[in-house]
């Protein structure tokens, strides 16, 4: 709780996957999410992704008679906030954290996931720079976590690499705009695929600040496709 966690990596390598897995995981234990999706859409991609990772099985083959206990899951523990307007009525960050307050109190959610932060409307004040912009918002995303005791989670694009090499993993430093990113997070997480089809998908654990949980290093991991699931690789 009252974490900032920053998840990156280039584009379909997997983050989306890899965070779906995660909230599975967080909804059969019973905890409550609120998941801001600005990219994916609620139905039906994201929807069938999280079926297929809280019943087990591949997505695109969702067993019709365990369908109803995924979804009355996702009913029970968790809220979404979407970007359901015109271009001209894009939900800024304030509009996001207001919504997540009211989750947070209405549906006790104990997580926030910000999924992408680049699809967010972000208003710079007029002579604000991007990084003085990111700061600022950053620290408006602390107060929140602080405030309402809750992790918060941001998954954040990369710059594009140079010549368009993704070989090579990103770091927290390469995270498009500020790198208050790298500076400012509790945790820095990267999800990277040498090959984009192959399974194998490295997640490196960036940062993990002093004091808190868990360690700095790598895992290298195999996604399972039937059963939407990772495992480690032997």
């Amino acid at each position: 709780p009252a974490t900032l966690t920053v998840l990156t990596g280039y584009s379909g390598q997997g983050k989306t996957s890899f965070t779906m897995a995660m909230v599975a995981h967080l909804l059969k234990a019973g905890v409550a999410v609120t998941m801001g999706t600005f990219e994916t859409q609620p139905r039906p991609i994201l929807e069938r992704k999280l079926r297929a990772a809280i019943i087990g099985c591949n997505e695109h083959s969702i067993p019709i008679p365990s369908m109803a206990a995924a979804d009355a899951l996702i009913r029970e523990n968790l809220t979404i906030i979407a970007q359901m307007v015109g271009e001209d009525q894009e939900m800024t960050l304030d509009d996001v954290l207001e919504l997540a307050r009211i989750a947070v109190q209405r549906d006790g959610s104990k997580v926030l996931i910000l999924d992408p932060w680049n699809e967010i409307e972000h208003k710079r004040r007029k002579d604000e720079s991007e990084t003085e912009y990111i700061g600022r918002a950053i620290r408006a995303i602390k107060h929140f976590m602080r405030q309402h005791n809750v992790a918060v989670w941001i998954v954040a694009h990369p710059s594009k690499p140079d010549q368009g090499n993704t070989k090579s993993a990103p770091g927290l430093y390469n995270i498009s705009g500020s790198a208050h990113w790298a500076n400012k997070a509790d945790y820095g997480a990267i999800v990277h695929r040498i090959d984009k089809r192959s399974p194998v998908t490295d997640l490196i654990m960036d940062k993990v600040r002093m004091g808190l949980p868990g360690q700095e290093g790598l895992s290298r991991l195999v996604l399972d496709r039937e059963t939407s699931s990772y495992r480690q690789e032997l």
